[in-house]
């Protein structure tokens, strides 16, 4: 398979990472799911401007979350919801089928998002953090505290840390997934994971460790593609918590898991080898403690 980088604008501090996290769950070449396509996508992180300068915009969003709480940083890999004993509860997930519309797109994800919210609030607040819902945004034009929209050949979805909102614009889904449901619930799984990284402080630790790195350089990736690899193990944390009750079934959820191997190898994100094996560690894990990837060994998150 061959290699295809992410396009990286310059950021103009360490912290605008916490500005947005985006997707990066490349397709390339011929694959094997009903409604892909045959061309890659590529993610990157963009910085929010807004934030750099102290200043807030005002995004349109069709479901504004909660104020977010403002976490202290910590060290990303000693934070509480990583500990022993911490797991998430089973959740009957009532799904509505899925449609390429506009309206029945948003139902479809809008009641995901309440799946996901009763698997990681009682988690979140039982180990300490503040719990708030993430937004959604399914437009493809709609801008965001993190700035413009990312390009079709730098994203397909992205959640913004400076908003809380999760973005899944739909041309761009139904393009590159179809309506191949497995897959939808994979990329918002994920996307919702980097949530779970806002609200326990895992972003703002994150960033402090990237505190005087260069943007690109090894240090940075390797920072960047730990926090990426824990969001697909938190993904496949949340499949396994819903695989088997209400309208996801084992087999649905298993292969949501199964859609991270349509990705390519990449800087910010791990080889396709990791991708896969952190979104199955979560699958079969009992808790996030099973996700932290902050302590894994350096070969485990190239």
């Amino acid at each position: 398979m061959d290699r295809i980088d992410d396009v990286r604008p310059a950021r103009n501090n360490p912290f605008a990472v916490l500005g947005v996290l985006v997707l990066v769950l490349g397709v390339v070449g011929m694959v094997a799911l009903a409604g892909r396509a045959a061309a890659p996508v590529k993610g990157v992180a963009l910085p929010s401007p807004d934030a750099v300068h102290g200043l807030v915009a005002t995004p349109s969003v069709e479901s504004p979350p909660r104020a977010l709480a403002n976490e202290p940083a910590a060290d990303p890999g000693a934070g509480p919801l990583l500990g022993e004993g911490v797991t998430l509860p089973g959740v009957t997930c009532d799904l509505p089928g899925l449609d390429g519309s506009p309206e029945r797109l948003r139902t479809f994800y809008s009641a995901a998002l309440t799946c996901l919210d009763a698997a990681w609030e009682p988690v979140l607040t039982g180990t300490g953090s503040r719990f708030a819902e993430a937004g959604l945004e399914i437009a493809s034009d709609a801008a965001s505290r993190c700035g413009a929209m990312p390009g079709e050949d730098e994203a397909t979805a992205f959640y913004c840390g400076a908003d809380g909102i999760i973005y899944m614009p739909r041309e761009r889904l139904i393009e590159y997934l179809g309506l191949y449901r497995p897959a939808h619930l994979a990329v918002l799984a994920h996307e919702y994971g980097h949530h779970v990284q806002k609200l326990s402080g895992t972003l703002a630790a994150m960033a402090e460790l990237m505190a005087g790195l260069d943007p690109g350089s090894p240090g940075e990736l390797e920072l960047t593609r730990r926090t990426e690899l824990q969001a697909n193990c938190f993904a496949g944390l949340f499949l396994a918590a819903v695989a088997g009750r209400g309208e996801i079934s084992w087999e649905e959820a298993r292969s949501g898991v199964g859609d991270f191997a349509n990705s390519i190898d990449s800087d910010t994100h791990g080889t396709l080898e990791n991708q896969v094996r952190w979104a199955e560690t979560g699958f079969a894990a009992d808790g996030p403690s099973a996700c932290n990837t902050w302590t894994a060994p350096a070969a485990e998150v190239a």
